[in-house]
């Protein structure tokens, strides 16, 4: 279903000085598009294939991408209104990505689920060599048409239209003359479908304070992310005082999560770390 008109999209972004050397990142967001993520974590298990809602925020002078149970999970401001579910919320992941409009920025913010510690790297958003094809469809109401692109060990098909005139898409793709409505590597094992657009009204006001944020680059969080995620109990130093457990309990906690890693063998992009701590 056409949520919206042509005409309703053709606005002006204001331009901001916003960047990745200042402290703080202030802004309104005004549009709110939903894909349907659907991926499979382990390439040799077709039963482990998964899906998530995922969130893409368009402002003025950013986007912000990150799961649907994250934003479930933690407040919403909407013009001084807050409003929150349970944080029981769960996802495959806790990152978040912010592209700023007006510069080649892109950054990548990681909260770990326990405890206070909080990442983040910037990257260019210029990584995608975009072929525009000539191959059109309809995909909700929307005109699209064909893009393809190589990125992080993976071919990519996309879907863009521009009756949406905003180049940026889900996940850190984006580039294209328009709103990327579905991209998906040539295998199918990352998919995000397009699910709805909305305009917020009342605008969520959004502010992140770069720091409370320890700078890292891609493959050191990923290294570091990967050693948590190995051992969640014992990162950091140690078990913490306030939990008891046998150290054989915990060995068995340890094997438990090494297992379920070893089953991670199809990250969304392949030139990664390799799988050690």
């Amino acid at each position: 279903m056409r949520l919206y008109t042509y005409s309703f999209f053709l606005i002006t972004f204001l331009i901001s000085s916003l960047g990745f050397s200042q402290n703080k990142l202030k802004g309104k967001l005004e549009y709110k598009v939903t894909y349907k993520l659907s991926f499979q974590l382990d390439s040799t298990d077709a039963d482990s294939r998964k899906s998530e809602l995922m969130i893409l925020y368009l402002g003025e002078d950013f986007s912000k991408y990150l799961s649907r149970a994250k934003i479930l999970a933690n407040p919403i401001v909407r013009e001084g209104n807050s409003g929150h579910t349970a944080r029981s919320a769960t996802t495959n992941f806790h990152y978040e990505i912010i592209k700023q409009r007006d510069q080649d920025s892109l950054l990548y913010l990681l909260k770990f689920p326990e405890g206070d510690d909080r990442f983040v790297y910037e990257e260019s958003k210029h990584q995608f060599n975009w072929k525009i094809e000539q191959d059109t469809k309809t995909i909700e109401g929307f005109s699209v048409q064909k893009a393809t692109t190589a990125f992080a060990g993976r071919k990519y098909t996309a879907w863009f239209t521009t009756e949406i005139p905003i180049a940026d898409g889900p996940y850190k793709f984006n580039g294209l003359p328009g709103l990327i409505l579905e991209i998906s590597d040539s295998q199918n094992y990352w998919n995000f479908e397009f699910v709805g657009l909305e305009k917020l009204s009342p605008k969520i006001n959004y502010q992140l304070n770069l720091k409370q944020y320890a700078e890292t680059t891609r493959e050191d969080l990923e290294k570091t992310w990967y050693r948590y995620r190995s051992d969640p109990m014992g990162y950091g130093g140690g078990i913490p005082e306030n939990i008891t457990i046998s150290a054989e309990v915990h060995q068995k906690y340890r094997e438990s999560f090494a297992k379920m890693l070893e089953a991670e063998n199809n990250p969304i992009e392949l030139k990664s770390f390799e799988k050690k701590p």
